[in-house]
């Protein structure tokens, strides 16, 4: 390789032969000379890439676009491309922009790109525009700031502060908030920019309540978010695009400026996004169009954060004459692996033509395992990552167990703590430390101790009742003046004659019936607040534990409340409730019979038992509860098992993957009050695939025949997904055989026919390697009901209803029984859905 010293006097025409010098900013340090590569001569780092990534590289004018499957080495691509154009053909830094979705992966990109230049070149040679969409975007409007409505800087709001101003809105509109959740048209707002729709663009439905409202709260929430000079992460990119949209010298300045423009996981764009892209790359205004998109259609999995899949399949319509290169050869997996993977997502029709390859080794056939329910399942993967690590070395932070939804982590939390398993929830909160779960905790603390001033400050206005903070400072202050107190007032005396203490519980009675301490209106919410406390402490012997949870449910209107939100939080806090169902049962069914047949209570009178059993239940699951929320945990988080859902999976790799819970309704998912499209079973054949293919090494892929879902029985079947896996590329194992309705409660993985015993890939014997037909074994074995009996409950066919989201409709099918039944609805000639009825039952006319 020649060196020769660069003459800067001289700056370039940027439109060019492509060896021109330019000028850069006055370097710092001492001069470095540049690189002068001879005609045909590549950089190392070029000639590195295989024939398809360097061809990636090398086509540098007009529109790109690179299918790059998974483990493909596209960011090793993707910088040696920015490389090339700055350090081969001498593309000055500023001309070249590259965009992708989170600051760890920009940061990952600038660090890659200034080692392929090498230390001290990539400073004369200046920093290429390197960011997330937002940070791109933000520099942008910071620098046309006179484009903007902004007299001075503008600030960004986060998702709180945006919540914060939409409550606002929501208050000076006079919407009702319990019938429209501040959070419903949070999501609707973000919805809205990321489709970059504004209010003018919107045309409610005209039976639709809450359209009609949204379009007013939207339309007053930009006009309060512009008075407060203020921006949100969605209005950041809309206003960016209608800036460069609206204004061609604007507009001119950047497509000069951004000549060659990156886009990573394009596959995960928005319309915005999408739209931003256009504007720049002058998709359809005749500008320079150097736009290289590097993505895979096949892994597109974030549809409900506004993602839209059309963008990359539609590139070749948007770009004529886009090149394609396909980077099919994979470093990652196995070729078992791999073949599976490619065999599971072709069943999808909206993808491009290809297939992945790999040199690697063949590997061992992928794990498939049936289990009688969730709680063997857990005991078998844990008892399968003990025997991996013992047998074959493997650390604990070689594991990895991804599933559909956050709920599902509660058996193998539960597992993991027994056994003292380190673990971490990568991208969210371990089960007891999600703000559903500790809310519903702090009522059952409330019952069996209501002088517990913390969960009682934490339930008294969970859900909303309209006690704030105000209220909250006022009944401390009353408190503080009982305890300073040395005479009794009469007060102090409750409806049994006996004197009360002093607690925050006792301030709270008293507040209740004395108008004067805050209001009378404020009084009356607190007096409803307290019956209901009693209420529940007067009931908690009567009930079980599982019976109590769903009083506090009905009474509070909990999950009523989240289903208002109808955000993804709002449903993923709902399945945690129902985990929390199933958990209660759970705990009943084991700890029971130990209560009633202690020695000591043989003389107790059975009436006195009963309430003994369930206040001692009550006070060992508080027990039990809070030494799972208690981390406990001291392994170093580097040799830690990773837990986390399928879609915080992307872009990650480990040897060994789990993949459980995998059936029909749970994976694939679907929502369970609406129907699937097919657009739905290909989203979650494509969060099967990248479930798949981010194992290197080892695949488990398990499913039960029975799941308790809020507490009931129900049957699961398996996956469609395994039917489309070649039998030679699976070693299957059924250990759900010899079970029955007593496998709720089972034991060990060896009491289940699960051996431990053996290393390396014969765990499971070829003799097992079977293709059954599940759902004639599981009517064998398990003997369901072969028809469905119709309850009292089918008798709403034909009824109206009044659906705060959808409108009016009425009801034209029902099936089903008890918390299984579905019901159809028809809210127009082109609008039927269908539901649980127990989520509907209440919008009944």
């Amino acid at each position: 390789m020649k060196w020769a010293m660069i003459d800067f006097d001289s700056a370039p025409d940027s439109s060019g032969p492509r060896n021109r010098f330019w000028k850069p900013a006055a370097p710092t340090g001492p001069a470095v000379p540049a690189r002068v590569y001879a005609e045909g001569e590549l950089p190392d780092y070029v000639n590195s890439l295989n024939e398809m990534q360097k061809a990636a590289v090398l086509i540098t004018e007009g529109p790109l676009i690179v299918l790059a499957g998974a483990g493909s080495g596209k960011t090793k691509m993707l910088t040696s491309r920015i490389a090339y154009l700055m350090d081969v053909l001498r593309v000055p830094a500023h001309n070249i922009m590259a965009v992708t979705f989170t600051n760890k992966a920009s940061k990952e990109m600038r660090e890659r790109v200034e080692r392929h230049l090498g230390e001290g070149h990539s400073g004369y040679l200046g920093a290429p525009e390197i960011g997330t969409f937002h940070s791109v975007c933000v520099r942008l409007l910071r620098r046309e700031q006179a484009h903007t409505p902004f007299t001075k800087p503008f600030v960004i709001y986060d998702d709180s502060d945006q919540l914060s101003l939409i409550k606002g809105v929501v208050s000076k509109l006079g919407i009702d908030d319990k019938a429209f959740s501040p959070k419903s048209f949070q999501a609707a707002i973000n919805g809205a920019k990321c489709d970059a729709t504004e209010p003018k663009d919107i045309e409610p439905a005209p039976h639709n309540l809450f359209e009609r409202q949204f379009k007013r709260v939207y339309e007053q929430y930009q006009k309060d978010l512009f008075a407060n000079n203020a921006l949100d992460f969605g209005e950041i990119i809309c206003m960016a695009y209608r800036i460069l949209r609206d204004d061609t010298s604007v507009r001119a300045k950047y497509q000069h400026r951004f000549r060659y423009i990156h886009v990573d996981e394009y596959q995960d764009t928005n319309r915005s996004q999408y739209l931003l892209l256009s504007m720049l790359a002058g998709a359809k205004a005749g500008g320079h169009q150097n736009i290289c998109v590097v993505g895979d259609e096949d892994q597109s999995i974030y549809k409900w954060r506004g993602a839209d899949i059309r963008n990359i399949l539609d590139f070749e319509i948007d770009y004529p004459g886009a090149q394609i290169v396909k980077l099919e050869q994979n470093y990652r997996s196995t070729q078992t692996i791999i073949t599976a993977a490619g065999q599971v997502i072709k069943n999808n029709k909206e993808r491009k033509d290809k297939t992945l390859w790999t040199e690697n080794e063949v590997g061992i056939p992928i794990n498939r395992v049936q289990l009688p329910d969730e709680r063997a399942e857990a005991e078998m993967i844990i008892s399968e990552i003990k025997r991996l690590a013992a047998y074959e070395g493997r650390s604990y932070k070689d594991f990895a167990i991804f599933y559909r939804t956050h709920a599902q982590s509660r058996q193998f939390e539960d597992v993991f703590r027994r056994e003292k398993i380190p673990y971490q929830i990568v991208g969210g909160l371990r089960f007891y430390d999600r703000k559903e779960i500790k809310d519903i905790l702090s009522y059952f603390k409330v019952v069996l101790n209501p002088q517990d001033s913390i969960s009682l400050k934490r339930v008294i206005n969970t859900p909303a009742r309209g006690i704030g903070k105000t209220t909250l400072d006022k009944l401390d202050e009353l408190q503080l003046r009982m305890e300073r107190s040395e005479e009794a007032s009469p007060t102090l005396i409750n409806e049994k004659g006996e004197l009360e203490d002093t607690s925050f519980w006792s301030a709270l009675r008293r507040a209740a019936k004395e108008a004067s301490v805050t209001s009378a209106g404020t009084a009356k919410k607190l007096a409803t607040f307290v019956g209901f406390i009693e209420r529940l402490i007067e009931e908690q012997p009567r009930k079980k534990l599982s019976e109590l949870y769903h009083y506090i449910l009905d009474e509070t209107g909990y999950v009523s409340e989240l289903r208002k939100e109808g955000t993804e939080e709002a449903f993923a806090r709902i399945e945690n409730l129902e985990e929390f169902d199933t958990l209660l049962q759970e705990f009943e069914e084991d700890q029971f019979e130990k209560l009633l047949t202690q020695p000591d209570r043989a003389d107790v009178d059975p009436d006195e038992l009963t309430k003994l059993k369930t206040a001692e239940l009550l006070s060992l699951f508080i027990e039990e509860s809070a030494l799972a929320s208690d981390v406990g945990n001291k392994e170093p988080l580097a040799v830690a098992i990773q837990m986390m859902t399928l879609h915080s999976s992307k872009g990650l790799e480990y040897p060994v993957v789990f993949l459980p819970g995998m059936e029909e309704g749970l994976f694939p998912s679907v929502r369970p009050w609406e129907e699937a499209a097919d657009a739905d079973v290909e989203e979650e054949r494509r969060l099967c695939y990248v479930g798949m293919t981010r194992a290197r090494e080892v695949l488990y892929m398990t499913n039960v025949v029975v799941r308790r879902l809020w507490g009931n029985v129900t049957y699961q079947e398996p996956a469609r997904f395994f039917a489309e896996i070649p039998d030679e590329l699976v070693e299957f194992k059924d250990l759900s055989h010899g079970t029955g309705a007593g496998a709720f409660r089972a034991g060990s993985s060896r009491q289940l026919g699960y051996s431990n015993s053996g290393a390396g890939g014969g765990k499971f014997g070829s003799a097992s390697r079977e293709r059954d037909d599940f759902n004639q074994d599981t009517e064998h074995r398990w003997n369901p009901s072969p028809a469905v009996q119709l309850t009292g409950e089918q008798s709403v066919v034909g009824k109206k209803i009044k659906h705060p989201d959808y409108g009016l409709g009425k009801i034209l099918a029902s099936d089903g029984s008890g918390n299984d039944q579905k019901v159809t609805i028809e809210f127009s000639a082109k609008d039927r859905r269908k539901f649980l009825l127990r989520f509907v039952k209440d919008y009944i006319q």
